[in-house]
């Protein structure tokens, strides 16, 4: 039927919020989806380890188990490359740092517009990983090595631990390299054509550089403001 989503598998909501956890249900049914809801980390993660999901929205800050300490054992312990999105009342720069750091995929921060949070959650399950017929290929510029089979990142032999968005953006930024990639293009690559704040992709960048240039390495991630992002050395 037009206007509703199929997916491979149910999303799965954690959130503690009664009300609202009904509310997005709800919503989410109505638009095609199948959804599990439940109020705690330590249930989510329990039913993650007995069946597959296709996205879980995890509310920050919960009693027990936070959003942070269930995503990063979700990522270290459960499903590696589940789709992620978290659901906040923190929009400081430090929150949703540390929240990518636990591998978040996205942020939506309360309070929200039911379609927006459609639009994120369909965006998130567009996203498809590397064809079977790249499954082996190796991007590298400079020191930096992407395997795409196995989304192992290195520089100058230093494994790297990226968000699944970081990985998205220099996969890209890769395969251009040497070239200015424009913003446009980017956010393109990452979200389709859903709209994101100017910050969210600040912060992915953010994060990445951080990832390939740590104290005493030489700089390769360059913004160009108004433009775009590059991979180069020898730039100041």
């Amino acid at each position: 039927m037009k206007g509703r989503e199929q997916t491979s598998g149910p999303l799965l909501l954690v959130e503690d919020d009664v009300d609202l956890g009904v509310t997005v249900k709800e919503y989410l049914l109505g638009r095609g989806w199948q959804v599990e809801f439940v109020q705690s980390g330590a249930r989510a993660l329990t039913l993650l380890s007995e069946r597959p999901f296709a996205l879980v929205l995890l509310d920050h800050r919960m009693p027990g188990l936070t959003g942070l300490e269930v995503c990063r054992r979700i990522r270290s312990e459960v499903a590696p490359s589940l789709p992620v999105l978290m659901i906040t009342a923190a929009d400081d720069l430090d929150d949703r740092l540390a929240g990518f750091a636990a591998g978040v995929d996205d942020y939506l921060i309360k309070p929200f517009a039911l379609p927006e949070l459609g639009a994120r959650v369909a965006a998130l399950l567009r996203r498809v990983d590397v064809s079977s017929d790249a499954a082996t290929s190796r991007l590298t510029y400079a020191d930096i090595v992407v395997d795409l089979g196995t989304r192992v990142v290195e520089r100058g032999g230093r494994r790297l631990e990226l968000t699944r968005m970081g990985f998205m953006t220099l996969e890209l930024l890769v395969r251009r390299a040497p070239a200015v990639v424009p913003r446009d293009e980017v956010e393109h690559h990452l979200w389709g054509g859903e709209v994101r704040g100017s910050d969210v992709l600040r912060t992915h960048v953010y994060a990445l550089r951080a990832a390939l240039e740590p104290a005493g390495s030489v700089p390769i991630l360059h913004t160009h403001r108004g433009v775009g992002y590059q991979l180069s050395v020898g730039l100041p």
